[in-house]
């Protein structure tokens, strides 16, 4: 069984600040075994620190692709680097990617999204 913190092909642990493929190593991080011995390795789990799903993220980049320089203050929001080095974000709430609009409204208007009243009721 793989890492629990590998997510597709990045490292999802709650030790580090962001979810990120530099600290990726297939091999430790597909290996029972291994991934325990990485630094980043951490036996707690809650599933809010889950940011993403265990299938496949379905990523198109003509819509989901985002500027590196993009920052979202939305607590459940996560700006990422995938694999593939596109840069997108992830709502948690509605667990899967955001569209470059989405994004954009996340931006400016994540004091009022409804979504968020959902998460904490």
């Amino acid at each position: 069984m793989p890492c629990q913190w590998y997510q597709h092909g990045v490292c999802t642990s709650p030790k580090l600040p962001e979810p990120t493929d530099a600290v990726v190593n297939v091999a430790r991080c597909l290996s029972e075994k291994e991934c325990k011995s990485c630094a980043y390795y951490t036996e707690a789990i809650q599933s809010s620190q889950r940011l993403f799903r265990k299938e496949r993220l379905k990523v198109y980049t003509p819509i989901h692709a985002l500027p590196s320089t993009i920052a979202i203050e939305c607590p459940e929001a996560v700006v990422t680097k995938i694999e593939t080095g596109v840069v997108i974000a992830y709502c948690q709430i509605l667990d899967r990617p955001l569209t470059k609009f989405e994004a954009e409204l996340c931006n400016k208007f994540w004091r009022e999204c409804p979504y968020r009243y959902i998460e904490h009721t």
